[in-house]
């Protein structure tokens, strides 16, 4: 007699862990939280790190400046981008709606070049510390391949260039054109002047809401007298 065997039952994964909170937040989450994913994620992530498996991130890089790229932050919260979500949408349940849909965003957008670097404005100098603690200057260039990128038409650009180019901002956020302290508009070929006119429209906003920002600090600072 076949003797009987064990039912096996099995869960079909997704491509990735989120596809299932998705699903069913209240399974993994205990509730339907973006803070509770945040430190769910937390865990996740530590887990697969000391696993002998070196897995991809959940949460691919760059998503916290696509998040303030679209939430019109100022800075993408130092890559926190929970934090960045919540200051917009302050209910938990409804900014965990808002995070996939803005990893959705993410995963199908198309970039739109706007300009591209010159190769002969592609210096800069910069102060380096010496052996001795002393400030030196020093020349460097930028990446022959840096283009200055848009998605939507939401405030800001981002920067990219080809990967094997060693560049630490490429892939980064800015609210505005001056927001990149290398910026230059000598330094750039347009491609697309009605996009490049509004960034630029969007830089002098950028710089009276800084300088309207700064008044009201140095008022809450000043002395009584």
């Amino acid at each position: 007699m076949e003797e009987p065997r064990e039912t096996v039952f099995t869960i079909p994964w997704k491509e990735s862990i989120l596809d299932e909170i998705r699903e069913r937040p209240a399974m993994y989450l205990g509730l339907k939280s973006l803070t509770a994913l945040w430190f769910f994620l937390h865990g996740y992530e530590l887990g697969k790190f000391r696993s002998e498996h070196r897995w991809p991130s959940e949460v691919q890089k760059g998503f916290s400046d696509w998040v303030a790229y679209r939430l019109h932050l100022q800075s993408n919260c130092k890559g926190f981008w929970h934090g960045a979500i919540l200051s917009r949408v302050r209910d938990e349940s409804l900014a965990l709606d808002r995070f996939f849909e803005l990893r959705d965003e993410f995963a199908q957008r198309e970039s739109k070049v706007v300009a591209t670097i010159r190769e002969d404005r592609r210096e800069y100098r910069i102060g380096r510390i010496d052996a001795a603690g002393t400030v030196v200057g020093c020349t460097e260039l930028l990446p022959a391949s840096l283009k200055i990128i848009v998605y939507t038409d939401d405030p800001g650009f981002f920067l990219s260039c080809e990967a094997d180019e060693s560049f630490s901002e490429n892939g980064c956020f800015f609210p505005a054109l001056s927001a990149w302290d290398r910026f230059s508009s000598d330094r750039f070929q347009v491609h697309d002047e009605l996009t490049w006119h509004r960034l630029t429209a969007e830089t002098v906003r950028y710089r009276r809401n800084l300088a309207k920002r700064r008044t009201r600090n140095q008022k809450k600072i000043a002395p009584p007298v």
